[in-house]
């Protein structure tokens, strides 16, 4: 191995040393130096996609620059060095453990809405754009009429418009190099893939839309999870495509099936029961609960989904109002007051086919108000 490559090596740090070697296999100095430069080019070059933080079990989290593919558990990409360092400011700060890694989640959910926001910004433009379908169609129609007006090799062409109740005259942008014919086709080209463009633009708006709604309810259920509820939502954006799927040892018990569902008491002994993440959600509303159960969740704003173990008519106002706490209390809007969260039967909630995990729709309700009490929630708690 030449001298050049050795000087270089103690200038690293031990994970990217760790991350050479493992990409050399641990070989000899043929193989090394090829993986010295695989690792180091793309710094080289001031690429650092993907910056990433990764989760070691029992271990604390690593923060780099490139790819780290020698280290095995959660990785989190992130769109920018600066966004990784303000997590890693933010975490040298809160400390290590569970807060920490919530800490981290949310960073990761903000950044996903980033990005769908910007999306949706940008879909919008589009859709702005093809409001100038008629417009496009106006031109190309004058031009088709104005013909004898112009020659190829004109920039533009002042014609009467006809649209125009007063008869004014209009402006129209031409291509030098196309005919009078070629520059109306053109127009009327861009009309119809404009006016084509629309429903599509309005679809990818509507789906961006309710990604954004899924990624800010899992924002809040990442605010009161337990260790447990995060590997809950971890193995959904699994699921969901949002993060690479983890590799379990064969040695690891298997996990339950059913998630375990948080359990309450009201003060007139009946049980209440809340998901506190979208499998939980799913397995209470659409698996476990009883068709004449009764179902609360906030009004219009991400939240948990509560189910009171009894019909509307089998308990008192007391337990209703104390399950609507639950629901306001684990829920985006638990620092308000007079938190508006709706009940009905389970059999008028429904999920609809192909919707994100945890998103259902419902019938029949009615809302009361409540202010979430902290206090209450731990006297309920089972």
């Amino acid at each position: 191995m030449d001298q050049q490559l050795l000087n270089t090596f103690s200038g690293l740090s031990p994970q990217i040393i760790k991350e050479i070697l493992f990409q050399a296999k641990f070989s000899n100095r043929d193989t090394l130096p090829k993986a010295f430069f695989d690792v180091l080019s793309p710094v080289k070059d001031h690429i650092y996609q993907p910056q990433r933080i990764v989760f070691e079990q029992g271990a604390k989290e690593t923060f780099s620059v490139v790819e780290l593919t020698h280290l095995d558990g959660e990785v989190i990409i992130f769109d920018n060095v600066m966004s990784c360092w303000i997590v890693i400011i933010q975490v040298k700060r809160s400390g290590t453990g569970s807060s920490s890694k919530q800490m981290i989640w949310r960073s990761f959910y903000g950044t996903s809405l980033i990005k769908i926001r910007k999306k949706i910004k940008k879909l919008e433009k589009t859709l702005s754009d093809a409001d100038k379908a008629q417009q496009e169609q106006r031109y190309g129609e004058l031009l088709t009429a104005h013909m004898h007006l112009f020659k190829q090799g004109v920039k533009e062409v002042t014609v009467t418009d006809y649209y125009d109740p007063e008869q004014g005259e209009v402006t129209i942008p031409l291509d030098p190099q196309k005919s009078p014919s070629e520059n109306a086709q053109h127009y009327f080209k861009r009309y119809h893939k404009l006016k084509n463009s629309v429903a599509v633009v309005e679809e990818q708006i509507e789906r961006a839309e309710e990604e954004m709604a899924y990624l800010d309810q899992l924002i809040q259920q990442v605010e009161t999870a337990s260790p447990r509820d995060i590997e809950e939502i971890r193995e959904e954006l699994a699921e969901e495509g949002y993060m690479k799927r983890r590799v379990q040892s064969k040695k690891k018990n298997r996990k339950p099936d059913k998630p375990m569902l948080e359990q309450y008491v009201s003060s007139e002994g009946v049980e209440i029961l809340v998901g506190k993440n979208n499998k939980q959600n799913e397995y209470l509303t659409n698996r476990f609960a009883r068709q004449g159960d009764t179902w609360l969740h906030t009004k219009d704003i991400p939240g948990s989904h509560v189910v009171i173990r009894a019909g509307v008519d089998e308990f008192g106002e007391k337990t209703l109002l104390e399950a609507a706490n639950l629901a306001a209390y684990f829920s985006k809007g638990r620092q308000s007051g007079q938190v508006p969260v709706d009940y009905t039967l389970i059999r008028h909630v429904k999920k609809p086919s192909g919707a994100k995990p945890g998103y259902v729709t419902y019938d029949n309700q009615t809302t009361v108000y409540v202010t979430p009490d902290e206090d209450l929630v731990r006297t309920l708690r089972k």
